[in-house]
């Protein structure tokens, strides 16, 4: 997908996808809060095809939730196609972390060749080094916010204190 292809893109479908994704984490942390993470992900084709997941658990470390529903698409229909667009709660990691299972989220989304990530929140542990993919942020001050508030969750043991978001929104 070209820059300007994305520009057509309709970021309300995006948004619709996103929030289904808040769906997913609200009811995985309702039935099972043990093994579901606080982060989920969506591959969405170039035909309108959607496979999402939440992160979880495999041994003592988490599968990050871009490469489960990498996998999952994988599994059931094959090579994830080059205009797909990844959805995301939460950016992708492309630091070292002790907890991930297998390389960062950063360099699976960039052997597949996608170019867009659209994200709920920007994780601000993790640095701005991924010039193969676009990162693109919702511009729903609700979604952005329940993102927020998944991350916030986690995010605190791991930088040490109340993170804000870039653009300054705070918690609900």
């Amino acid at each position: 997908m070209r820059a300007n292809e994305f520009e057509s893109v309709d970021m309300n479908k995006l948004d619709d996808v996103l929030a289904k994704l808040c769906s997913m984490i609200k009811h995985g942390k309702a039935t099972r809060p043990d093994y579901y993470g606080m982060v989920a992900a969506s591959i969405v084709t170039p035909k309108g095809r959607v496979v999402s997941k939440i992160n979880y658990p495999k041994g003592s470390k988490r599968v990050h939730a871009e490469r489960a529903v990498i996998e999952e698409y994988q599994m059931y229909h094959g090579q994830v196609p080059k205009d797909s667009i990844i959805v995301t709660t939460l950016s992708p990691c492309n630091e070292d972390m002790a907890e991930r299972y297998g390389d960062s989220c950063t360099d699976l989304i960039n052997s597949l060749g996608i170019k867009t990530v659209y994200c709920g929140y920007k994780d601000p542990s993790q640095t701005d080094n991924h010039p193969q993919y676009k990162e693109v942020f919702t511009k729903n001050k609700q979604l952005r916010n329940m993102c927020k508030e998944f991350a916030d969750t986690f995010l605190d043991e791991i930088t040490g204190d109340n993170v804000m978001a870039p653009w300054g929104a705070s918690s609900i």
